[in-house]
């Protein structure tokens, strides 16, 4: 086994030096940095590599230059404790581990800490850890928040965060109407997207899988239904399979087994709003000898590694799960640098379909 030889360029070796003599406290808020040519000489570089990493570090709000003058320890950071916290629903399975990597690319490289929290999607252990991060007094969260669309919620609590002067974003989840900055998928448009592709594949008899827990899958669904009763096709009353809470639970594949049970014509294809809900209904197929696509197509959302497994080939709308953290981790950070500045942004990610093997082309004439 061979060790790894990373080289770092000269302006990243300055930019580290000079933040971790910041951190440390060594250049303390308001002091000088060193001149250029000190910074030369130390590190055996050019003048350009010196002004590449002051440059960075200017914009990441650590310094400001005055020509002239020189290069000072920026006083705006005086009280920030270079802690985010992130709230997700789970920290280490399905599409989470990509938002915590991309919240942690962009905290990292700005100086700043992720301290990564899982809900479990239960209201109580949410509230529990804001409270918390706001004891502990983190310069701003970012929240997958707990919510259906119409049931309980914590958005009291992040109201109240959010008056107290806490910056927050959102990440796919959200409060209709309400004024916070979020990042999510264009849940509508993935759902006119799947709808669509069923439809251009000749399929006119479709039904949906539908999680009632949890408001972006509703809005998929919507958006599916919608495209489809514009067409003059509705999904049926019972080509609709709603289920609640979690998968592992099984409830959902009792409910898919009992819909395979039943007999006469199957749907040409199922819309699911999750990978996971799809990988349900993979199993309940397989139990009743229903081929996946030749006796019924399957497409799903979320793009996880779920959809790459051997035999399944599953053709899925992306999470843009990596990008949507750096989105979200770099709007709270311009947050955290500008308390006065009161913008409040709604990022809406286009949807793309990653088209795999699930999905076949039949003629409208035969569904």
């Amino acid at each position: 086994m061979y060790d790894q030889v990373v080289h770092i360029s000269k302006h990243q070796q300055i930019r580290q030096w000079v933040l971790d003599n910041i951190k440390s406290g060594t250049i303390a808020p308001g002091d000088k940095l060193p001149s250029e040519s000190e910074l030369c000489r130390k590190f055996g570089t050019s003048r350009g590599s010196v002004r590449q990493a002051i440059a960075t570090l200017s914009g990441d709000g650590w310094v400001k230059s005055q020509r002239g003058i020189g290069t000072f320890c920026a006083e705006k950071d005086r009280s920030l404790t270079m802690d985010v916290g992130l709230v997700c629903f789970f920290s280490s399975s399905y599409i989470f581990p990509r938002i915590a990597r991309g919240c942690d690319h962009v905290a990292h490289r700005q100086g700043f800490h992720i301290l990564l929290n899982q809900s479990e999607y239960d209201l109580r252990k949410e509230a529990e850890i804001l409270r918390k991060l706001q004891r502990r007094g983190v310069d701003g969260i970012i929240i997958e928040p707990v919510f259906d669309g119409g049931g309980a919620s914590n958005l009291g609590l992040l109201d109240e965060l959010d008056r107290a002067g806490m910056p927050l974003v959102l990440v796919d989840n959200f409060f209709p109407d309400r004024g916070f900055t979020r990042v999510a998928l264009d849940d509508a448009a993935g759902g006119r997207l799947v709808a669509s592709h069923l439809w251009d594949k000749g399929h006119r008899r479709i039904g949906i899988v539908l999680d009632g827990g949890y408001l972006p899958k509703k809005v998929r669904r919507e958006g599916a239904a919608r495209f489809l009763s514009e067409r003059g096709t509705p999904v049926p009353d019972d080509l609709v399979i709603p289920y609640e809470g979690p998968i592992h639970s099984g409830n959902l594949l009792r409910l898919l087994d009992g819909f395979l049970s039943r007999g006469g014509d199957l749907p040409s294809a199922f819309i699911c709003t999750s990978d996971e809900e799809a990988m349900e209904l993979y199993k309940a197929a397989e139990a009743h000898g229903v081929k996946i696509p030749g006796d019924m197509s399957v497409i799903s959302f979320d793009n996880s590694s779920l959809a790459a497994l051997p035999g399944i080939s599953l053709t899925s709308v992306d999470h843009p799960g990596e990008y949507m953290g750096e989105l979200a981790t770099q709007l709270l950070l311009e947050r955290i640098r500008n308390p006065g500045v009161a913008c409040r942004t709604t990022s809406l990610i286009e949807p793309r379909l990653v088209e795999r093997g699930s999905v076949r082309t039949i003629s409208a004439r035969a569904v």
